[in-house]
């Protein structure tokens, strides 16, 4: 009885999410607000509406900026955002075929030197991570999905590198979790993220309406036979020796073993030459 009411539940919400995301979608496309010459806004134009004594943003009524404190164009991790977001978007569009991690790779290696300062400060990356953060969140309000993944990308990524190289809390970045929030079909997931993460409650409502829909994971064996790999999260488990990447089955860690066991023992070399530092 119980699951049947469960099931109920998720096809009612699902029913209701999708009236929802109708009536957003036919709501934005009369708003021009948000478009110059038929593209959307640059991630430019956008922090500018948020700078200091512009309340301006997608909706001019709305007034929760989701924990993110508005910034002066001239402020450094303004710039910074900007700059990496658009080396990211340089590298996939030069290459259609590049992978997430080689495109968050070459923005970072784009922007490093020149964004010294914010690289090698942890506050000066939270508000970085804060603005992508505040983004994602009003995108999700917005029924826009595809752009709030954008953030979640670059707001999980940003939170790795913190992690591994400012306060050396983690060994190595994870792309495992980066790349379980860029699966297109897992709201659930991508709504979680970003509410976890805000102070404000303005995602409650919408994750009461996906938390009954089941989370995807991804499978990394490259001839997996289930389309795109995609696989409900909780029939996957990660490689125990590198706890990095995830398989949908025994059959499938093996037949991807050749491929992963350089890049496993890298990793598993980096996190026991971590642990025994932190013994040290």
């Amino acid at each position: 009885m119980g699951r049947k009411r469960n099931l109920g539940k998720a096809r009612k919400a699902a029913k209701a999410m999708a009236r929802e995301e109708a009536d957003e979608v036919k709501q934005r496309s009369n708003n021009n607000d948000q478009t110059t010459n038929g593209r959307q806004l640059s991630l430019a134009d956008r922090m500018q509406q948020l700078q200091v004594g512009n309340a301006s943003r997608h909706d001019t009524t709305i007034t929760c900026f989701h924990g993110f404190d508005p910034l002066s164009v001239d402020d450094i991790c303004f710039q910074y955002a900007n700059a990496f977001s658009d080396a990211y978007e340089r590298e996939a569009a030069k290459d259609g075929d590049a992978n997430l991690s080689s495109c968050l790779t070459a923005a970072k290696n784009a922007t490093t030197d020149r964004f010294a300062d914010v690289w090698n400060d942890s506050a000066k990356m939270e508000i970085v991570i804060s603005y992508f953060l505040s983004e994602g969140t009003q995108y999700i309000l917005e029924g826009n999905y595809d752009s709030a993944r954008g953030c979640t990308v670059f707001a999980r990524y940003l939170e790795q590198c913190t992690a591994v190289e400012l306060k050396q809390t983690q060994a190595l970045v994870n792309w495992g979790k980066i790349c379980e929030a860029n699966i297109p079909l897992d709201i659930h997931t991508l709504v979680k993220f970003f509410r976890r993460r805000i102070p404000c409650r303005c995602l409650d409502k919408k994750y009461e309406q996906v938390k009954g829909f089941k989370k995807l994971g991804h499978c990394y064996n490259p001839e997996c036979s289930i389309p795109l790999g995609k696989v409900e999260r909780g029939k996957t488990f990660y490689c125990s020796r590198c706890r990095c990447i995830t398989y949908c089955s025994r059959e499938c860690q093996k037949a991807d073993w050749t491929t992963h066991k350089r890049e496993c023992d890298e990793c598993v070399a980096r996190i026991a030459k971590f642990e025994a530092k932190k013994q040290s």
